[in-house]
């Protein structure tokens, strides 16, 4: 029986110990390379069945260049914004994605972030080890967490999960999801974004990117946040306007905030977030944990390597397909 074909984009794997006990066990030969142009895709996936990928950009020009035995992309991942999907679904190649992989890391990087600047431990820590010591209050200001009304956008997987964490410090939990087709236990859901912004004194976002929700959150929506509001985005950098964030920041409208994620990845040197107060960055790693990373690979390549034998797949979601 011959094996099973499967090009890897290079970059989809961080650690060749996540994939290759895997394909040794399932009889998967890799073929490893680049795909940024049509002409490295096509080189890259003649004779594979699939192809495994990570934030790479899969266009329609991208897509077109795939050999013809390809049947599948595997998204090592979460959100599909860099895949044209209904292209995809026309040329009757499958999407698969793995939104269950990470859950608990992705909403416990948002709540980390919230509780460090709600608590104002980055300040205190600067102020700690450049002057010794000092009054609480000349520190920073902290507002009691149990008096707040924190505000979820997106009330999806990780967004529950980071409801479930939530609930027990703050006053109130308010929800904002369109796409929600029940209440949620324990908060109060809201039918515009507006009435979410206006009485949130932290919000963390989970939506996914997409062109209605590109810059949900600008200069009008941060004006109506109460003055000294934190703000966290762990889910994709477009969803805020990263100008009118620094402006917020340096005016006092924001009193600080954390992002995983960037609308240009790496943050470009002459970002204006780069010199802004009160701002905790971090790479885009919320999704990282010892068992997230290699579970996320083995979950993708099971996957593939099952729709490609049998037309199933044991753990992510179907995108496009099954045709």
């Amino acid at each position: 029986m011959n094996s099973t074909r499967i090009a890897l984009v290079n970059g989809t794997v961080a650690d060749g110990s996540w994939i290759y006990p895997v394909a040794k066990e399932l009889g998967v030969e890799l073929v490893e390379g680049p795909a940024g142009t049509p002409e490295e895709v096509s080189k890259l996936t003649q004779g594979c069945s699939a192809i495994m990928i990570s934030l790479h950009r899969m266009t329609p020009a991208i897509i077109d260049a795939f050999a013809p035995t390809v049947k599948i992309i595997g998204r090592a991942g979460v959100g599909l914004d860099t895949i044209d999907v209904e292209y995809a679904k026309s040329r009757n190649i499958a999407v698969v994605n793995q939104p269950l992989y990470a859950i608990h890391e992705v909403s416990n990087h948002a709540v980390a972030m919230m509780l460090a600047l709600h608590r104002g431990l980055f300040a205190a820590n600067t102020w700690t080890r450049e002057k010794g010591w000092g009054g609480a209050t000349d520190m920073t200001k902290v507002h009691s967490i149990q008096d707040c009304t924190i505000g979820v956008i997106g009330c999806g997987r990780i967004g529950q999960s980071a409801i479930s964490k939530l609930l027990p410090f703050a006053k109130k939990v308010v929800g904002f999801d369109p796409a929600a087709a029940v209440n949620l236990y324990g908060i109060e859901m809201v039918d515009t974004l507006d009435e979410l912004l206006e009485q949130c004194q932290m919000i963390t976002l989970h939506a996914p990117y997409l062109p209605s929700t590109h810059h949900m959150i600008g200069a009008a929506q941060i004006a109506k946040m109460p003055k000294g509001s934190i703000i966290v985005n762990v889910s994709r950098g477009g969803l805020i306007d990263e100008a009118a964030l620094a402006d917020g920041l340096t005016s006092g409208q924001i009193s600080g905030a954390g992002l995983d994620v960037f609308q240009a990845e790496p943050l470009p040197s002459d970002s204006p977030l780069r010199n802004v107060p009160n701002l905790i960055l971090s790479p885009h790693m919320a999704w990282y944990s010892e068992s997230s990373g290699p579970r996320l690979i083995e979950w993708t390549i099971r996957d593939v390597f099952t729709y490609v034998n049998s037309n199933g797949i044991n753990h992510g979601n179907f995108a496009a397909g099954p045709f």
